[in-house]
């Protein structure tokens, strides 16, 4: 029998931080999941670390592969997903107990929503607390509220990236129809991924942060978004792929939202007190 989720992690010396982030799958609330740890050419003890947690319980499953860009791993993981909903997560990021119950039950009695989101924090990794913060080391945290009515999708999420890679989960059929990530695309890929599912009419749906229904991104030396030019290389391209839109989006002359730019929780707070 299927499980009704696939996690997927992507995985590339992660010996770190692997065992925490797998530890966290087994925390979860909601047990129906097989995860798919694609080892992307690593050369250190991330396949050791993996096989362990195999050896323990079956729903952890490897897939080998060489060592290439992330979206690669994560389309291959896609690929191979017997899961009715995808969860993907990075191999360094965490999620507490009720993110996947929370979001599962949601889409199950939402049959108009496709991808269902909940907020992100960010911890150090040398923090021991694991202390949650609604900022990462480039500014605030990167989750846009946008509910299953909203009828200004697009024009949102072409001003930024609505949410961190680790907070949706998709129903499947999104990426039977919208397809895999473009693995041209380093860094944003996901931004580009979240454009293709509005412009297909896909429905988002955010359901808010609660202490143990979130994910929670881990900061430390190695990040990706450090790399901060080739973020912004990243980002020219994504423009140029769809140009026409954000030609269109620069020539409208509609107002600019606070919810765009505000994290939700800011955000609840302006409208307490306004």
């Amino acid at each position: 029998m299927s499980p009704r989720v696939s996690i997927i992690i992507p995985c590339y010396n992660s010996e770190l931080f692997l065992e925490e982030t797998l530890d966290c799958l087994v925390e979860q609330s909601f047990q129906d999941w097989e995860c798919l740890i694609v080892n992307n050419g690593s050369t250190d003890n991330t396949i050791s670390i993996a096989q362990d947690f195999i050896s323990r319980d079956p729903r952890f499953i490897t897939i080998e592969k060489e060592h290439g860009g992330i979206s690669s791993a994560r389309n291959l993981g896609i690929d191979k997903a017997r899961g009715d909903f995808i969860q993907l997560l990075d191999s360094d990021d965490l999620l507490t107990s009720n993110k996947i119950s929370n979001e599962i039950h949601f889409l199950e009695s939402h049959s108009e929503v496709d991808i269902v989101y909940s907020g992100a924090r960010y911890f150090y990794s040398d923090d021991p607390h694991r202390t949650r913060h609604i900022y990462s080391d480039s500014g605030w945290t990167g989750t846009v509220e946008i509910d299953r009515s909203d009828k200004t999708v697009l024009n949102t999420i072409l001003k930024r990236n609505p949410f961190v890679t680790s907070a949706p989960l998709y129903r499947a059929s999104v990426f039977k129809e919208i397809g895999f990530y473009d693995e041209s695309l380093q860094y944003i890929e996901d931004w580009d991924f979240q454009i293709r599912c509005a412009l297909a009419g896909k429905v988002f749906h955010y359901r808010g942060y609660k202490p143990d229904q979130s994910t929670l991104i881990r900061l430390h030396e190695s990040n990706i978004s450090k790399n901060r030019e080739a973020v912004q290389i990243a980002k020219r391209k994504l423009m140029e792929k769809h140009k026409n839109l954000f030609l269109l989006k620069s020539n409208e002359k509609r107002g600019v939202s606070i919810r765009d730019f505000v994290p939700p929780i800011l955000l609840r707070f302006f409208r307490k007190f306004k």
